[in-house]
């Protein structure tokens, strides 16, 4: 890429009807960014998240819901060459408690995993930790249903 210019790729047209991850390098320092655009039946929603400049072990995601009209995936990308072991702890509204989830993420590969669907999150608000025995890229998407308009938000998890 020439400097002070951006490309877009529409990774649709690369890899159709496929789930993936991607890990962007560049020979110098670059910004990049994951947009998701789609038709929500009134006209075009997105949502876009910047991207992280390297894994860490442990994030935080920011409130998601598990509710009829909500749902909340937690993504995570392991780059490395070895198994991620991870960990999922929720942070409820007290009083309520949800048991944590441990997941094996294989090298070169991502985990989608719906909250909607875990034991103890459903019908309610969850905020995330994400903690992992190597270097992982973590990030959080919503999609939501609020009165009749479709939409979504996505952010990368804060690491710590």
């Amino acid at each position: 890429m020439p400097p002070n210019s951006r490309k877009t790729i529409r990774v649709n047209d690369e890899l159709p009807g496929t789930d993936f991850s991607t890990q962007v390098i560049g020979s110098r320092p670059i910004i990049a960014e994951r947009a998701m655009y789609w038709d929500n039946g009134l006209g075009e929603a997105c949502h876009d998240s910047i991207g992280m400049s390297s894994p860490h072990t442990t994030f935080y995601l920011p409130d998601g819901g598990a509710t009829d009209n909500v749902e909340t995936w937690t993504l995570v990308q392991n780059p490395g060459i070895t198994d991620a072991t991870v960990t999922m702890d929720f942070q409820l509204p007290s009083p309520n408690t949800a048991p944590s989830k441990t997941y094996t993420v294989k090298p070169g590969t991502r985990m989608t995993v719906l909250l909607n669907d875990l034991e103890g999150l459903s019908g309610t608000d969850v905020s995330t930790k994400v903690s992992s025995n190597v270097p992982v890229v973590v990030e959080r998407a919503m999609y939501f249903d609020y009165y009749g308009k479709d939409g979504g938000t996505d952010c990368v998890g804060i690491p710590f």
